[in-house]
């Protein structure tokens, strides 16, 4: 009884053995038998365990987003013409036709604007005294008048630029009425006869009888004692031998203006 339960047993084994043979076929990608007779299992894709691939991760930063705003501005000008119109005023008027009703033949006219006024005249008013002598000759000169004992320096145009007091001789002599010009200027000097009387900016024009040079200077100084020889207030009366005597002040004010050549016209 063994051996046949012995046979018994091993085809059933085998049959185990290959329904598991043929569920490993199907598992690993065998198809199946078909339900029907003949037909055949078709194939399955067999299942994977593993993850689809996917892109790889990046640390680059993302790109940068530019938004651009477009601002957009309307000016509006508004132009403003104004027109002026000046009507000119008339420089002539028409006067009416006068009572007789004789009509001018060219029309009569009326200066409508006033004339402007002349210039006011200026007039000069020349200090006591400065008023030039009659015969005082023209050009730029210096006049010495010898009965008034004084003088006056005159610019080209005529006008007295200075006058003031001197002291000359009255004398018909030293000098004689007439014209004359520096020829000789010396700005210290000494009387030939007496060496001790000197003075400063003498200013020569002609000469005496004797061949003494006569000429402006200021009052001498007698260099012995040092004292003036007449002084100031005294100025306007005749008390030298010849020469014109000044106070310093206006001797220096001569001898700055009367340059060689200059005219000098003396009048008695």
């Amino acid at each position: 009884m063994v051996p046949r339960l012995g046979r018994f047993i091993f085809p059933a084994a085998i049959g185990v053995a290959l329904i598991a043979t043929s569920a490993s076929v199907v598992g690993a990608g065998t198809p199946p038998p078909s339900s029907g007779p003949g037909s055949s299992v078709p194939e399955t894709a067999p299942p994977t365990s593993e993850p689809a691939p996917t892109a790889p991760e990046t640390s680059a930063p993302p790109a940068p987003t530019t938004t651009t705003t477009t601002s957009t501005t309307s000016t509006t000008t508004t132009t403003s013409t104004t027109t002026t119109t000046t009507t000119p005023l008339p420089l002539v008027v028409e006067l009416p036709a006068p009572p007789t009703r004789i009509t001018p033949t060219r029309g009569s006219q009326v200066q409508v604007t006033d004339t402007q006024p002349p210039p006011p005249t200026t007039t000069t008013t020349l200090p006591p005294g400065w008023e030039l002598p009659p015969g005082s000759g023209t050009g730029r000169r210096v006049v010495y008048s010898k009965s008034q004992q004084r003088v006056w320096t005159v610019e080209a145009d005529g006008t007295v630029s200075k006058s003031h007091l001197v002291s000359g001789r009255l004398t018909w002599n030293q000098p004689l009425p007439g014209t004359y010009s520096v020829f000789s200027r010396s700005k210290h000097t000494c009387n030939i006869k007496n060496p001790h009387i000197c003075w400063r900016y003498m200013v020569r024009f002609t000469k005496g009888p004797g061949g003494d040079n006569i000429g402006f200077h200021e009052i001498p100084t007698d260099t012995r004692t040092g004292r003036k020889l007449q002084s100031l207030s005294q100025l306007g009366t005749a008390r030298s031998a010849g020469c014109v005597r000044q106070a310093p002040s206006d001797a220096l004010y001569m001898w700055n203006w009367a340059g060689i050549g200059t005219k000098v016209v003396v009048l008695q």
